[in-house]
């Protein structure tokens, strides 16, 4: 085909030049006008803009200079603003980048177009909420420094003048220095919280969020919950935890059991009650070990992830997991635990250890002492472990993690199926395994299979038990954690 000397770019249609434009940076964007009368104006209708002042800044020159180039930025900015005309504003996208505590005007909460906003800085900055008007925002985005110019009240005015908010999604927020905590919103469905770590226990936390169905919630565990309306939940990922010196006094307790701390997250709990998928954090366990008085009934729960520390005790799994009827796997993020007896606390690293050795009944490192009822009646079918084998320290090993495993299978009946992701470079390893899982299965259910999974592994092999349907399976298999 003869173009000849034909400007295909011009000839392209003005949607298509403007999802070009929506491409190029801050910069660059605007100097296309220069190319045509026809490129002019384009720029007001791209449905997108970078505006970014970083790259207009030079910090080598005067501060006189400085002050000209952020004047220019905010004629720029103005100026292309203007072009937009009537055009709605459907997506905002604000990073604030600043020296000093920055006070973001309340006019950016009265928007009648705005659909998603996003709000960031690596700085502390601060949201002066006067009005709310944000008939339309379906998403609300904060992540960095976040405070609020009137405490609590602000953030609650903030999240409530949001009719239609569906998702909610606040990152590193000083949520603790608030005086009430609350997110109250009927419309909403998700709702992401991960706070700063602070040295007290937030007063007062709640939640009136009737059709929410996923919270991802990370924060210290606070002294009440007065109101938590989650009904409609099916999903929670928790990170309750400690405060730092509650950590302290925990983790120094001779028999893992501390005095009374502040703190009680029963009456959240059962405001997640109705969750059929659950995760818990090491912190979380430790949050139920220590400030949890009671914990509800999970009637939905079939399925829970719980991560593992060696310095977190699992004292309070044996009631959890009894107070779940219905539940039907359990995942496992390593096999972590600190010991119910002082064997290897660190003031008796020494003195204690040698009395292990002597007397192996007094110092049996299980999760927990004697054998919980719970366990013969759960009614679990499926136990998942993710990086079996890894070791953190000299307190942990495999033979620990392997004792656990027996323990599952010698109490857990209904047990139908146990998957070891093992985490070794060494085939030695695998071999050692092997002959120690073939004796577990002796012990466990008829019907019980034994699965191990791993991405550094050689070695294939298939064992089957004296009951057909039962076996101990080894796979050479990549499995992302």
């Amino acid at each position: 085909m003869d173009l000849g000397s034909k400007d295909l770019i011009n000839s392209l249609p003005d949607a298509l030049l403007c999802h070009i434009l929506s491409f190029l940076s801050t910069k660059d964007a605007p100097l296309t006008s220069l190319l045509s009368k026809r490129w002019r104006f384009l720029l007001a209708f791209v449905p997108n803009l970078d505006l970014d002042s970083s790259v207009f800044k030079h910090r080598k020159v005067a501060k006189r200079r400085r002050q000209w180039i952020h004047k220019s930025f905010k004629v720029f900015v103005n100026r292309l603003m203007a072009l937009q005309g009537n055009a709605p504003v459907l997506d905002l996208d604000l990073h604030i980048s600043s020296e000093s505590d920055y006070h973001l005007p309340s006019k950016v909460f009265m928007n009648k177009t705005l659909v998603r906003l996003k709000l960031g800085s690596k700085d502390e900055f601060i949201i002066d909420v006067q009005e709310v008007f944000l008939p339309k925002l379906k998403t609300l985005y904060l992540h960095g420094f976040v405070c609020f110019e009137e405490s609590g009240v602000a953030c609650a005015k903030l999240i409530s003048g949001c009719p239609v908010l569906e998702e909610l999604v606040m990152i590193n927020l000083m949520w603790g220095l608030l005086d009430v905590c609350s997110v109250s919103n009927p419309t909403l469905k998700r709702v992401t919280i991960c706070c700063e770590t602070i040295d007290y226990n937030p007063q007062s936390v709640s939640f009136d969020t009737p059709n929410l169905v996923y919270l991802e919630f990370t924060d210290v565990v606070a002294i009440k919950y007065p109101k938590v309306n989650l009904d409609s939940l099916v999903e929670a990922r928790l990170g309750l935890r400690l405060t730092p010196y509650q950590i302290t006094r925990a983790r120094n307790s001779v028999d893992g059991v501390g005095e009374e701390m502040v703190g009680n997250a029963s009456d959240f709990l059962m405001g997640i009650s109705n969750v059929k998928i659950l995760y818990l954090s090491s912190h979380t366990l430790e949050v139920l070990n220590f400030c949890c008085k009671e914990v509800p009934l999970f009637k939905n729960l079939t399925h829970i992830t719980i991560e593992t520390d060696e310095d977190v005790g699992w004292e309070s799994l044996p009631n959890l997991l009894e107070n779940c009827p219905n539940l039907e796997t359990i995942i496992f993020k390593g096999l972590h635990y600190r010991d119910t007896n002082q064997c290897w606390d660190e003031r008796y690293r020494f003195k204690d250890t040698m009395k292990c050795f002597e007397d192996a009944d007094r110092c049996v490192c299980k999760p927990w002492e004697g054998t919980p009822i719970c366990l013969s009646s759960s009614p679990v079918k499926n136990i998942e472990v993710l990086k079996f084998g890894e070791v953190y320290s000299y307190k942990d090993d495999m033979d620990r993690q392997t004792e656990v495993i027996k323990y599952f299978l010698e109490t857990m009946q209904n047990l139908e199926q146990v998957i070891l992701y093992f985490d070794t470079p060494f085939d030695d390893d695998l071999s050692v395994l092997s002959t120690e899982l073939q004796m577990l299965e002796k012990v466990a259910s008829p019907k019980c299979k034994i699965q191990v999974i791993s991405d550094n592994i050689s070695f294939s092999s298939t064992v089957h038990s004296s009951s057909s349907a039962s076996g101990l399976v080894f796979f050479n298999n990549t499995f992302p954690v």
